[in-house]
């Protein structure tokens, strides 16, 4: 907005000068001849002076739920400002009051480096900290620190910057200068920002606050701070201890309370945690950081005490629509379906939620096997995080309701609707195919997409699926070779190209070197250890196979892990407990082909298993 058009929003009463006013800084003529007298006055009495343009005060709007507005600052002048200087602050001063705070700032930042006056930089600087304008704030301090060094706040402002910047280490060395002084140091939000860094980064922040908290063993902010980053780099007895210490000097500090709380979840003390919340809340029953970590906490213990405290905060806070979105969805776990539907209907009239709400209802509608409902509230998603999966579960149930070709139709036209999902949305319905076992079809419409993004992994990976089940080696392995030529230690392709290798030809030593490296990359997975299993069994080494099949299958009772399983258990004799293995593989899919396919060429006779 021009400067002097937002001015005359404000100043168009009664002007000594009735001629039609011209463009630009013409405009404010008239005010120009009682100028001497409002500069030398401070930043903050213009707002006061400011009834001298207009009969009637300007009548400031009251929105309880905004945002405070950045306290004007008393700029102490020493000399008179140019006449262009007293027209800006007093447009910013304006600004401020409308809550136009990026005009205002835009103002201030200019007449910060135009008149150097100490207080300007100084409301510059608590603006750019108000509208989390980092640059701005970084600018403005540096010019507040080079007139006073020892400025405590313009270190805390610029600290903060840093941290937002991601620069916590440079932080580090403002916040220690705000140490003594009259503003409290906040060193978490710096070990916060240093979490988002890299593992030497994050070292070399967990040094340096370690060493501040030598020079200065007394500071509780310090000791809050190197707690976070503590508990966070999964030292959690040393984070328990020093937030204790803070805990015993400030027991009202809820901060402290919080990572506490965090720490001993991740001790394993769950119950101990939701004590510790529960007492804190007795104390303070508005707390609504500490009530919302309770009813988080309590939804993986106790959902209806969670629903407990939901219900609260949203008594609390009724216009929080993440709060009715958390009540809505614990309601629809409990089945209380009816309470759901009517808190995400309510939700619907609020477009940053609408998509969210669309979906869960949809979710609900096909819980109760309102089809038409279900396909009707996923259509009506047209954003944000729930698009895909409300476009996935909509081709399902079309598939599922209408046939195979209509649910491929919807996802065709979403395609055109949204062009930037084309890839998910190409990966989605090749996932529809692949369930359905429509490998040729799968296989076309990965080609398609390959033809529009020749390089993307997913879609390479997806086709060599389909490539696989055409048994057409030849290109199953083109498909993952380009993956591993772009990225020679991708876990997944490797094991991928080595499984299929193993169970499609007789490469079993190349096969046995691919899933080798990939294990050595994610030792842990189970998918890895059972490639890696199998390969053994086919090269003859039944106990190797036993070892880190056992091993995939304590971690995933996935079917075709239980398939191969129980096959190396039959061979070795011990056939209770292939059949054990067998039957749990089938209790998690009923329909396993490739444990109905193993019975049948061991000739097993197991009652649990039905041919699709």
């Amino acid at each position: 907005m021009d400067a002097a058009r937002f001015y005359l929003s404000f100043c168009h009463a009664n002007r000594p000068n009735p001629t039609p006013p011209r463009e630009g800084r013409a405009r404010i003529q008239p005010m120009r001849r009682i100028a001497p007298f409002y500069l030398r006055l401070s930043a903050a009495a213009l707002l006061a002076a400011v009834s001298a343009c207009t009969q009637t005060p300007v009548q400031t709007e009251q929105n309880p739920t905004a945002a405070p507005e950045p306290e004007p600052v008393a700029v102490t002048v020493t000399r008179p400002f140019p006449e262009d200087s007293f027209h800006d602050l007093l447009v910013a001063e304006f600004a401020i009051r409308r809550q136009h705070y990026d005009l205002a700032l835009e103002l201030y930042l200019h007449q910060a480096g135009q008149t150097g006056d100490l207080g300007i930089i100084a409301t510059a600087a608590r603006l750019s900290q108000f509208v989390n304008n980092e640059s701005a704030a970084l600018q403005t301090t540096s010019l507040w620190l080079e007139k006073n060094p020892e400025a405590a706040e313009a270190h805390f402002i610029r600290a903060t910057a840093l941290a937002r910047s991601r620069r916590p280490l440079e932080a580090l060395q403002h916040m220690e200068a705000v140490i003594g002084s009259d503003h409290d140091s906040n060193f978490a939000t710096l070990a916060a920002s240093a979490l988002a860094q890299s593992e030497i980064d994050q070292q070399q922040f967990e040094s340096a606050i370690r060493e501040l908290l030598e020079r200065h063993p007394d500071n509780l902010n310090l000791k809050t701070g190197v707690a976070l980053t503590l508990q966070y780099r999964n030292q959690e007895d040393e984070a328990l201890s020093l937030i204790r210490e803070v805990l015993a000097a400030d027991p009202s500090n809820m901060h402290a309370l919080l990572i506490e709380t965090r720490v001993l979840q991740q001790l394993g003390r769950v119950q101990e945690a939701i004590e510790r919340l529960q007492f804190a809340i007795d104390q303070y029953p508005y707390h609504k950081r500490l009530r919302l970590n309770l009813a988080q906490l309590l939804t993986r213990s106790d959902i209806y005490l969670a629903k407990a405290q939901y219900t609260v905060l949203h008594n609390q806070h009724p216009e929080d629509d993440a709060i009715r979105l958390a009540l809505a969805l614990v309601n629809r776990e409990i089945g209380d379906y009816e309470s759901a539907k009517a808190l995400l209907t309510d939700l619907l009239n609020r477009s940053q939620q609408r998509d969210t709400a669309y979906y869960f209802l949809g979710r609900i509608a096909e819980q109760e096997e309102n089809w038409s409902s279900a396909i009707d509230y996923y259509r009506q998603v047209s954003g944000g995080d729930q698009l895909i999966p409300a476009l996935t579960r909509l081709a399902e149930v079309r598939a599922e309701q209408d046939g195979l070709p209509q649910a491929r139709a919807d996802l065709a036209a979403a395609r055109l609707r949204f062009p930037d999902q084309d890839i998910q949305l190409y990966l989605v319905e090749s996932d529809l195919l692949f369930e359905h076992r429509h490998y040729k079809e799968g296989f076309s419409l990965l080609s398609e997409a390959l033809a529009k993004h020749p390089e993307n992994t997913n879609v390479l990976y997806a086709r060599s699926l389909f490539s696989e089940r055409l048994k057409n080696v030849a290109l199953m392995e083109q498909d993952l070779r380009q993956i591993l030529s772009n990225d020679p230690d991708n876990a997944t392709a490797l094991n991928a190209l080595g499984y299929s290798l193993a169970i499609l030809t007789d490469r079993l030593n190349e096969a046995r070197a691919l899933v080798s490296k990939a294990l050595q990359l994610r030792p842990d997975d189970p998918a890895i250890q059972d490639s890696y299993g199998w390969i053994a069994y086919r090269l003859g080494d039944l106990a190797l196979a036993e070892n880190y099949l056992s091993k995939a299958f304590s971690q995933s009772k996935d079917h075709e892990i239980a398939a191969h399983l129980g096959e190396v258990l039959w061979r070795l004799g011990q056939r209770e407990q292939a059949i054990s293995v067998w039957q749990q593989g089938l209790s998690n899919d009923p329909s396993s082909t490739i444990i109905i396919d193993t019975l049948q060429r061991l000739q097993v006779n197991l009652p649990d298993a039905k041919l699709p």
